[in-house]
């Protein structure tokens, strides 16, 4: 292909799957240095865009430690799968990283790492990563006390990315910080915290980032009587905003578990402890401080099944199947080894797909839909 026009060469290569990008950047350095030219990417999620299958939903699973990249396709209804299609268990062929938490917004992904020495913010589309030295503050916020978060602030010229990170020790004060990737500093927040939510090793209460602010579950501190809610932070202000309702009213042992459907909305899925009631509930407007909701599916699990997803099972949202594709471990015996998928739909309908033998007992499946982005990790100043 020495012969050919850089225009043709542009053309043949933009043509590639996303999956394969990896394998054409190996190829030679000229293919690598035009595959992250910013004209040729465009091209290339637009064509990868186009090409992309109806009724397929690409995802971004956590599983055993290791990122995985994960067709899931609803076209044969009655046997839905779930195919591999990709590893991302490593930023190159030197890192083999142990991953225990990720978040992502707008294509990129933060990783926590599972010896906690460090956070790497990550482009897995155009391959550039930024390392973040990380430390606990004391003996007793240990990794397991910390949760994360991955926003921007709209600047004058770029969104400024920025990572949130916070720990509520029982027996410590919290801790919450901001880093700064633009100028790769971190600092101290005064949050005056009239709430409490889930956020331990064990559970599945991820912040979800929508519009560049991340939402999550959360509880009054207090206890008593008092509904969960929607708890935002706004990484422009970097502050927690007031409380934000939800459509439904949630106990203490309820489940309720948030995603997003693409970049500006956010689903909540629902399930009451005494019922076998299922809620997806998706925004139709949603800001730091105003938020409106659509019921998006309501299934009666009893006749499905006995269970609940008491992990809380993070979830994905096929919005022309009107399905929801829950990520959780087997629930069909009293101690899982099986890391699985369900299929819920209306009128009963229910489906698995077994993903794998459980090889570690911290970290349930965690999953969300990924669409390629060339967004850049902002340089140092």
């Amino acid at each position: 292909m020495n012969n050919l026009s850089k225009d043709l060469v542009e053309e043949i290569l933009s043509r590639v799957p996303v999956t394969s990008l990896r394998n054409v950047r190996s190829t030679c350095k000229k293919w690598n240095t035009l595959s992250k030219d910013g004209t040729f990417t465009k091209k290339h999620l637009t064509q990868s865009a186009a090409a992309a299958i109806k009724g397929e939903i690409l995802a971004i699973v956590l599983i055993n430690c290791s990122l995985r990249l994960m067709s899931i396709n609803l076209n044969d209804f009655d046997h839905p799968s779930i195919k591999l299609t990709g590893s991302l268990i490593s930023l190159n062929d030197s890192d083999k990283l142990d991953v225990t938490q990720v978040y992502h917004c707008e294509g990129l992904l933060l990783c926590v790492t599972e010896d906690y020495t460090r956070l790497v913010l990550w482009n897995p589309y155009t391959g550039e990563a930024r390392w973040v030295c990380v430390e606990p503050k004391s003996v007793d916020h240990s990794k397991f006390w910390y949760a994360h978060a991955l926003g921007f602030e709209e600047g004058n010229s770029c969104r400024v990315h920025k990572v949130l990170r916070f720990a509520h020790p029982p027996s410590e004060r919290s801790v919450h910080e901001i880093y700064n990737v633009s100028s790769d500093s971190w600092k101290v927040l005064d949050v005056a915290q009239d709430w409490k939510m889930d956020v331990d090793g064990e559970s599945n209460n991820y912040g979800v980032a929508v519009n560049g602010n991340v939402y999550w579950f959360a509880q009054d501190k207090e206890g008593g009587n008092v509904p969960g809610f929607l708890l935002c932070f706004d990484f422009t202000t970097e502050r927690f905003v007031p409380r934000l309702p939800l459509p439904f009213e949630s106990y203490f042992e309820d489940e309720v578990t948030l995603s997003s459907v693409g970049e500006d909305q956010l689903a909540v899925l629902f399930q009451n402890l005494n019922t076998y009631e299922m809620e997806v509930w998706v925004t139709t407007k949603i800001e730091p401080n105003e938020v409106s909701w659509s019921k998006f599916l309501a299934v009666d699990m009893s006749p499905l099944t006995w269970f609940q997803f008491f992990t809380g099972g993070s979830f994905l949202i096929d919005e022309e199947k009107r399905v929801v594709v829950v990520f959780d471990g087997d629930k069909n015996v009293s101690e899982t080894n099986r890391n699985t998928a369900y299929f819920v739909g209306e009128n009963d309908y229910f489906r698995e797909v077994d993903l794998g033998k459980v090889t570690t007992c911290e970290v349930f499946p965690h999953a969300f839909s990924y669409v390629p982005s060339s967004v850049q990790i902002n340089q140092t100043a």
